[in-house]
């Protein structure tokens, strides 16, 4: 009679782990679409339409259609899913790896788009609370950055440009003024940035991980559910330049004394304009924070070099700004009194506190959820857990009401990394991946369905 063989107590914990990630992430978002509608009914006046996402008909965000353009979408799902099974990322160079996966995530993410027409894509443009339809009533040159803060109500500015600091205007306007603004060039930033990102945060990986994570992290960034806001809001832009000033950071501490300073002003200044653009990336800092101090204890090397140069960057950054006439601290407690006034009112930190959650998950995706419960590697944690380390400063600070799947775009890459766990039974080198495959087809079929359903705002 043989004895039985009880499974090792790591292999337990490791699945008590998954089913209680699992159990955790269909409960919050059982509850938020449940209480979420109720919530919608009882106070229309929230403007959820989708809940617990936000829907374009404040009354009822969820309408069945079809284009085109989701057949093509699911081709691309197809085709990187079939990739990943068969290896073909393996086979290209890593700077091709970087190009697709950034041409690939725009193609996908504008095919989503278009399922609404070219209206899926100039809409959120062209609407009177975006950026675009304030050009006309901003004052001119260095006029518009001395008197935002104080002719927010006055100017009647629209409901992003309120809640915002001046920054991504300040860009249309330049845009405007060299002749090449518009809808178009509005909405072409927007989609350009969303390859942008993904090539940034495979950058990081890379430094981090070395080239195995970054073949399978980036199927998951080209179908990835976040991609249905990336490709129609300005928040998209705000992501690439959290990214970019992520990697050049992070590339940055790896090298010598004088290069490393120069990274790190570099990154500096792209992350000084992250503040300017959103008041959110405050709370980004917290990855690059995070991967820097991660990086340099994998290392065992403290990168001074280029988190002084980071330091004089952003400064340099504020102090512009300052000098034209804008400081950033009074822009934020303006946008206190706006949000206060606003909508969020009438949004209650009961519902909220399980509703943004629930957003996100939905958000980012199974997959996510899948790789969050099987992560074990700890150089993919760092990256990880400085996504949610963000995502929880955010949240805990009770401005993100609603909306997070667009305000919280800036830390979804990140966490969707997590997403590459699904791989790590195996190695990749010449093996047919299987299941990972198929958790690289469900994220794509559930970012189309979700497009297919939602109606959103953005």
């Amino acid at each position: 009679m043989t004895s039985r063989r009880w499974p090792a107590p790591r292999r337990v914990l490791s699945g008590a782990i998954t089913v209680a990630v699992w159990l955790g992430a269909l409960w919050i978002v059982w509850v938020g679409v449940r209480n979420g509608r109720e919530l919608q009914r009882t106070a229309p006046e929230v403007f959820l339409g989708a809940a617990p996402l936000v829907g374009r008909d404040s009354r009822d965000g969820w309408d069945w259609r079809f284009n085109i353009s989701l057949v093509a979408a699911g081709a691309i799902g197809v085709a990187v899913a079939t990739g990943s099974a068969r290896g073909w990322w393996l086979r290209l160079r890593l700077r091709w790896v970087l190009v697709g996966t950034a041409a690939a995530s725009m193609l996908f993410a504008t095919m989503l788009a278009l399922t609404d027409g070219f209206d899926g894509l100039l809409y959120p443009v062209e609407h009177r609370t975006e950026y675009l339809v304030n050009l006309a009533s901003t004052p001119s040159g260095l006029d518009y950055l001395r008197t935002f803060v104080h002719q927010v109500d006055v100017n009647d500015y629209s409901v992003h440009v309120r809640g915002h600091p001046p920054g991504y205007l300040g860009l249309l306007k330049v845009l405007e003024w060299i002749g090449i603004g518009g809808v178009w060039t509005t909405a072409i930033l927007s989609i350009v940035a969303t390859g942008v990102t993904a090539g940034a945060v495979l950058v990081v990986v890379r430094i981090l991980a070395g080239r195995e994570w970054v073949d399978r992290v980036a199927p998951f960034l080209v179908v990835a559910p976040y991609l249905i806001w990336m490709a129609t809001s300005a928040d998209a832009v705000f992501t690439a330049l959290g990214a970019v000033g992520t990697a050049v950071l992070v590339a940055g501490a790896t090298r010598r004394r004088w290069i490393a300073a120069w990274n790190g002003a570099a990154a500096g200044v792209i992350l000084g304009c992250l503040l300017f653009g959103t008041y959110l990336g405050a709370a980004f800092l917290i990855i690059p924070a995070i991967i820097v101090v991660g990086q340099a204890c994998i290392r065992r090397h403290v990168p001074l070099a280029a988190v002084a140069g980071a330091v004089v960057g952003a400064a340099a950054v504020t102090l512009a700004f300052w000098a034209g006439g804008f400081w950033w601290f009074d822009g934020l407690e303006q946008t206190k009194v706006e949000y206060r006034e606003g909508s969020a009112k009438f949004r209650v930190w009961s519902y909220f506190n399980v509703g943004n959650i629930a957003a996100a998950l939905i958000a980012v995706g199974p997959a996510v959820v899948a790789g969050i419960g099987g992560l074990r590697d700890r150089r993919i944690w760092i990256v990880v857990g400085a996504a949610l380390a963000a995502i929880a400063a955010s949240h805990l600070s009770k401005y993100t009401k609603a909306e997070v799947e667009r305000i919280w775009l800036l830390f979804f890459p990140w966490v969707t990394v997590a997403a590459g766990s699904v791989f790590v039974h195996r190695r990749l080198p010449s093996r047919r991946h299987v299941s990972g495959a198929l958790w690289v087809g469900a994220q794509a079929s559930f970012a189309i369905v979700l497009q297919a359903a939602l109606v959103s705002k953005w």
